[in-house]
């Protein structure tokens, strides 16, 4: 017992022992149980969720919290309770990712030298789940900006055109090309020219929504697919781009703007399609 507290934070609030609901520590035998279901698969969200189910037919958990660098996903309910649990998980002296366990009462010390078994388990398995997903957010992810990249928008197009033979829903392509760029480059440079698609990138998110996706297509040109939405909210998105482009200093130092075409998913769509006639509308109104 003294070894397991020593691996990890402390926990918060105090564990009375009730004789009531006592649980005898897992032998060999279940815990591999436990670890044979983790072994069929590295995605996180799977991983995490079979972990939370199992705890909860073990353990008196309501939700469960992981967080690594600047991400967590979350499964239940999470409570503040005073009796709820946070472990962490290190890699040598380095703490790669910290779980949070929110129980609906206090854990006798069997069900706590469980959960201590079980968080230490869990880790080898969640470390290839965090590096699956390091692995993929790199193949996503455009290296400069950090929006989604080509593959990223053709995957989240072809998953939105899916979702919409399937249950009716509109959503819509927006096609942006900066301005005046190439001259940036010419005057001042491919590393001022970095920083400027960095800047448009930034601008370019904090005017969508949540739900809305932005990625970089290639160059200077950019894309953004907006779900559940119509042509007025479109157009208001469109023209908040615009606008932001105006007030930002490093854009308006060197004349930056953008030329925007919008185009709303109709059903007899395909993705070349769609993607065509927002081109195509960039292009007039870059004209």
């Amino acid at each position: 017992m003294e070894q397991l507290n020593q691996l990890y934070e402390q926990h918060v609030g105090e564990n009375v022992f009730n004789p009531s609901h006592y649980a005898p520590v897992l032998n060999q035998h279940e815990l591999s149980a436990f670890f044979q279901k983790w072994l069929t698969t590295i995605d996180l969200a799977v991983l995490s969720d079979l972990f939370f189910q199992q705890l909860q037919n073990t353990l008196p958990l309501c939700g469960l919290k992981i967080q690594w660098n600047h991400s967590d996903i979350t499964h239940g309910t999470l409570t503040s309770q005073p009796y709820n649990k946070r472990l962490a998980v290190r890699q040598g002296d380095e703490e790669i990712a910290m779980i949070h366990y929110s129980l609906s009462r206090t854990l006798a010390v069997r069900e706590w030298q469980i959960l201590q078994q079980l968080h230490m388990l869990f880790k080898n398995p969640l470390k290839n789940g965090l590096e699956y997903e390091r692995i993929k957010l790199v193949a996503t992810r455009d290296n400069l900006t950090g929006l989604g990249n080509r593959s990223n928008f053709d995957d989240t197009m072809h998953r939105l055109f899916s979702q919409a033979k399937r249950q009716p829903c509109q959503f819509a392509l927006l096609v942006i090309d900066l301005d005046k760029f190439k001259q940036v480059n010419d005057q001042f440079g491919h590393s001022q020219g970095d920083k400027i698609l960095v800047t448009c990138a930034e601008t370019i998110s904090t005017c969508l929504r949540d739900t809305d996706f932005a990625f970089r297509f290639g160059g200077d040109e950019f894309c953004c697919l907006l779900t559940d939405t119509c042509i007025d909210s479109c157009q208001q998105i469109t023209q908040r781009i615009q606008q932001a482009f105006k007030e930002n200093s490093l854009l308006a130092q060197h004349h930056i703007s953008c030329s925007i075409g919008s185009a709303i998913y109709q059903n007899d769509d395909t993705q070349h399609s769609l993607f065509m006639r927002a081109d195509a509308a960039m292009y007039r109104n870059k004209k």
